[in-house]
């Protein structure tokens, strides 16, 4: 669950996170309002921390890839920057945290003494293992916006658990029933030489491909014919041949759906690949029970998400758009070059302590 991950991602940093000021500093009202929901006001304070941490996040992992112009940058191809994507990420996110909040007392959810003593906890030792400068340009000199987080994703979590305990997780080993095959796959489209320059094959080159995988299909040992032809051996599950989570091509799983366990395919031609094929179980027990626990999973998410937008229809959601659009990632954050591991792994018990309170 994501709110899991964040929540993660914030203790385990809180003794490895530094700052280097590209911009001029924090200027957010923290009194401001963020947005309401019904009668509940969210104040920027809290908002501006939420954002700054993902922000921290993003810089710590993703800058030495997109390089420091990111959040700028229509990294994900979508029409909006980075900056905007990871900002509605957090409104969005803020939006079901408090709702879900409102709705404790429909599930006697609470913060125990413990709880909040954990989090009081964490949120100090968050705010000693990084530099003033840090700090205050992610808006946690107000201790109570760090702790407002930490509860915020600690509701969040319980209330997940026992919101998905009302699912209907029923499902037969038929609806999860999988079929497994070994495959060997032959690109078509082309190669990369020495120089690393790309380099389409020509007709005898596939003329050539095509009779390898012939050799293959026809071959009384599939494993040793495709490893004497300088290819991997690997392996797939599915259910039909209109397995919507497959990644195969179609083409693919119409072939193997023809087999028995233990025949191989003949030469299956896509528009980029050869494929041959041999069938290695028709109800392959682990993969089946992997696939219904997927299953399951997924009808626990489904549900979750029902109830959330069920309650979002329920109530009025008014985000400050003036106040939010001052929120900028024009300062970045980095890791320290010192090496805090020992810290480090203090935050990660916490972070476990946290994380791992059952629902009451």
């Amino acid at each position: 669950m994501r709110s899991k991950k964040i929540m993660a991602l914030l203790l385990t940093t809180a003794a490895i996170m530094g700052m280097t000021l590209t911009g001029c500093g924090n200027k957010i009202n923290e009194d401001a309002t963020f947005a309401t929901l019904d009668d509940t006001t969210i104040t920027m304070g809290v908002a501006n921390f939420c954002a700054k941490y993902q922000q921290a996040m993003y810089d710590s992992f993703y800058m030495s890839y997109f390089g420091e112009d990111m959040w700028s940058k229509d990294v994900y191809g979508n029409g909006s920057t980075m900056t905007e994507d990871v900002k509605k990420d957090v409104a969005d996110n803020l939006e079901e945290m408090y709702l879900l909040k409102a709705h404790m007392g429909d599930y006697d959810i609470s913060l125990s003494d413990d709880d909040e003593a954990k989090i009081t906890k964490a949120a100090e030792d968050f705010i000693a293992g990084n530099s003033k400068e840090a700090i205050k340009q992610i808006g946690a000199e107000d201790i109570e916006n760090v702790k407002e987080m930490l509860r915020l994703n600690t509701i969040q979590s319980k209330m997940h658990d026992r919101i998905i305990k009302d699912a209907d997780t029923k499902v037969t080993d038929e609806e999860a029933a999988q079929r497994t095959f070994s495959y060997v796959v032959i690109n078509t489209s082309g190669y990369t030489d020495s120089d690393s320059n790309y380099v389409e094959y020509t007709e005898d080159d596939i003329a050539g491909l095509k009779e390898t995988a012939a050799s293959i299909a026809a071959a009384e040992d599939f494993d040793t014919a495709v490893t004497d032809a300088g290819y991997t051996v690997s392996t797939a599950s599915y259910g039909s041949a209109d397995d919507e989570d497959s990644t195969m091509d179609k083409s693919v799983l119409e072939a193997a759906d023809q087999l028995s366990a233990g025949q191989v395919s003949g030469v299956i031609e896509t528009d980029s690949a050869l494929y041959v094929l041999r069938l290695d179980s028709e109800f392959d027990e682990e993969a089946t029970a992997k696939k219904k626990e997927s299953m399951i999973s997924q009808k626990q998410e489904d549900y979750y998400n029902d109830i959330l937008d069920g309650w979002k229809e329920e109530v009025k959601w008014t985000l400050n758009e003036k106040e939010w659009a001052k929120v900028n990632f024009d300062d970045h954050f980095k890791q320290p070059e010192t090496d805090n591991t020992e810290a480090a792994d203090e935050s990660i018990a916490d972070t476990e302590s946290v994380n791992t309170t059952e629902a009451e």
